[in-house]
């Protein structure tokens, strides 16, 4: 019984592999966000969801990501993602995350998100030009968030 199992994990494994999307290159300039439909332009701050059926929505920003989200509660996603600031173009789970919110960063869409891939980093940024650091899943609801 052990055997069958461990031959059915095997099996499985490279399945659920093929699954999995790697992020879609985002057209710079050329494509609109999926929430906003304003060009993809800043490489810096651009934002990437991959949902179940590995159909990719990109956005020119984290902002427009979570409000695409809010109004998409039902979808699952399989993986998002949100450029690392330091290094433009490169996409990154949004659960790896660290935002830095500042005045000083203003992000494509006005909420001053920016998004870096370590801790250390989001506090340079912030000792650099003040805000306030999030984790991703901390981010409080657009709505919600305080005034800078």
């Amino acid at each position: 019984m052990k055997i069958q199992k461990l031959i059915a994990s095997i099996v499985w494994i490279p399945v659920v592999i093929a699954c999995q999307q790697d992020p879609t290159p985002i057209d710079y300039g050329n494509q609109a966000c999926a929430y906003c439909r304003m060009s993809i332009v800043d490489e810096r701050y651009a934002a990437q969801l991959v949902n179940e059926k590995t159909k990719t929505y990109s956005f020119d920003a984290i902002e427009c990501m979570i409000n695409f989200k809010q109004g998409n509660l039902n979808e699952r996603w399989q993986s998002e993602l949100v450029t690392d600031y330091r290094h433009p173009k490169k996409l990154m789970p949004a659960e790896n995350a660290w935002i830095v919110r500042s005045k000083q960063l203003p992000s494509p869409m006005g909420e001053y998100l920016t998004a870096t891939s370590n801790r250390t980093e989001a506090e340079e940024l912030e000792q650099k030009h003040g805000g306030k650091i999030y984790s991703y899943s901390q981010l409080p609801d657009l709505k919600n968030l305080p005034e800078l």
